[in-house]
C-alpha cells in the first residue's frame, strides 16, 4: 500500500513537471515581413517620428487648453486630441499594405 501511493505521488510530480519544462519553451521566431519593409520603415521613422511627436504635444497641449477654456468639456478636448490618434511610427504592414495609415480619426 505505502509504495502504490508513493508511486502515484511521484508519477504526478513528473508529468506536473514535465509539462511546466514544455510550456516555458519560447515560441518560434516567424519572419512573415521582408527584410525591405523593415528597414524601408525604419528609414522613413528617421523622417517621421520627430514631427509627430511634435505634432502630437502640440495637439496634446490645445486639447487640454480647449478643454480648460470650455470648462472642462471633454468632447471638446476629444475633439482636438481625436486629430492625432493614429499610430505614431510608420510599421512594415503600413508599407505593405496590410494596415492601414492613418493621421487622425479624421482621415
Amino acid at each position: 500500500m505505502k509504495w502504490g501511493r508513493q508511486t502515484i505521488a511521484v508519477t504526478a510530480l513528473v508529468a506536473t513537471l514535465a509539462a511546466t519544462a514544455v510550456a516555458q519553451q519560447p515560441a518560434p521566431i516567424v519572419r512573415s515581413h521582408d527584410p525591405r519593409l523593415a528597414a524601408s520603415a525604419a528609414l522613413l521613422n528617421i523622417l517621421y517620428v520627430p514631427p509627430r511627436i511634435v505634432l502630437t504635444a502640440v495637439t496634446g497641449f490645445l486639447g487640454a487648453f480647449t478643454g480648460f477654456i470650455t470648462f472642462g468639456d471633454l468632447a471638446a478636448a476629444e475633439s482636438i486630441w481625436g486629430l492625432t490618434s493614429g499610430p505614431q511610427v510608420i510599421t512594415p504592414e503600413m508599407l505593405e499594405g496590410t494596415e492601414r495609415w492613418h493621421l487622425g480619426e479624421y482621415d
